[in-house]
């Protein structure tokens, strides 16, 4: 059996995940496309990105971009495309064997530097649905050194068009009676 740090970590695109889920109605399974390198897996997200679906009101995943490895089994999505905007699986923050691989955190930084991150759906503990959050805002589940140094490196990664600072709101102090 392979050493767990010398497993090596395939991408995966799979083209229209609503397939697989029965939101895209009858359509047949798109399948799930395997790369050697995440540079590969990132050019052919590129390519599926513009297709219409990607863009349609529908509420769940289409395009999905996730990494596997088969020594020891472990597989998990990273990126949805969702309603046009691209969403970070928060997933990988409750698998060890992903949020501890320098390996995923190297392909999650990249990602984030080539494809970007709008949006996360985010579990807080406890909650049954996801709070869609974005990106910018979301306060990262990991301890908080592990946390500091991956957001740290994700948002260091900011694609250029996305570098200015988002504008912050000011806390008013105290409040006003309001007066009808």
């Amino acid at each position: 059996m392979a050493d767990e740090k010398d497993s090596k970590w395939q991408c995966y695109i799979i083209p229209d995940l609503a397939t697989w889920t029965g939101a895209a109605g009858s359509k047949p399974y798109t399948p799930i496309e395997l790369f050697d390198t995440y540079e590969q897996a990132a050019a052919r997200f590129k390519e599926l990105r513009a297709q219409p679906y990607n863009n349609e009101d529908l509420p769940g995943a289409r395009l999905t971009f996730g990494v596997q490895r088969e020594d020891p089994p472990s597989a998990a999505d990273l990126l949805h495309v969702r309603q046009g905007q691209n969403y970070l699986v928060d997933d990988y923050t409750r698998m060890a064997s992903l949020n501890q691989s320098p390996e995923v955190m190297g392909i999650l930084k990249q990602m984030r530097k080539d494809l970007g991150f709008d949006r996360v759906r985010a579990y807080e503990p406890g909650a049954m649905e996801p709070k869609d959050v974005a990106f910018s805002r979301w306060k990262h589940p990991l301890k908080p050194s592990l946390r500091k140094s991956v957001l740290k490196e994700l948002k260091e990664t900011r694609p250029k068009e996305a570098a200015g600072k988002l504008p912050r709101k000011h806390k008013e102090k105290g409040w006003s009676e309001r007066s009808d």
